[in-house]
């Protein structure tokens, strides 16, 4: 019996996900954004700031619960073929940011291509943001509660360990397996 109920959670969550991926692949096509087949979203994301043909969307894609989307008005996302968002996850995005095909991102994950100035003349919240792209390789992974930051380059096949930084200066190996902050190479994927 515990089998045959466990099996309809599944079938429901499921058929759930993937109107509640119809509905918000609508939304995006509203907004002049691309999305492909295939859509799955757990709950809807918040986004701050509106999509306007700036979300390009592959297919298959995978959001989990309370993700946000902060998007200046130049910004641009980009989710290749079965790309895997957990839950919690915050993409702040001025310039652009590139998720690869296959890639999956884990719970409490900040991802942001912008920081403010920091001129001692003048307040640092009233500063232009500077921004530089982040691109996540394909098949790339990145682990509980880790912080990408601008111009992060994670390569092909990397795996990030839980609660690293990534920064533009950080050199990743391609199937390289990274952790610590200051991260470092622990292991490389067989």
């Amino acid at each position: 019996m515990i089998n045959f109920l466990t099996y309809i959670e599944a079938v429901w969550l499921n058929r759930s996900s993937r109107f509640k991926g119809m509905l918000l692949k609508l939304y995006l096509l509203m907004h002049g954004c691309k999305v492909g087949k295939g859509l799955k979203c757990a709950s809807f994301p918040y986004f701050k700031g509106f999509p306007n043909k700036n979300i390009f969307i592959g297919n298959y894609v995978d959001l989990g619960r309370n993700n946000t989307f902060e998007l200046s008005e130049n910004g641009k996302i980009i989710f290749d073929d079965y790309v895997l968002l957990h839950q919690n996850i915050l993409i702040s995005c001025n310039n652009q940011i590139r998720i690869g095909k296959f890639s999956a991102v884990a719970e409490n994950v900040s991802i942001r291509d912008g920081n403010h100035q920091f001129s001692k003349n003048q307040y640092y919240r009233l500063q232009d943001s500077i921004s530089e792209p982040i691109e996540i390789g394909e098949d790339a992974g990145i682990a509980a509660g880790c912080v990408v930051l601008m111009g992060a380059k994670i390569s092909k096949g990397a795996f990030i360990g839980s609660n690293s930084v990534i920064t533009r200066k950080t050199i990743i190996e391609e199937y390289g397996i990274y952790a610590g902050n200051p991260l470092k190479l622990i292991a490389t994927r067989k």
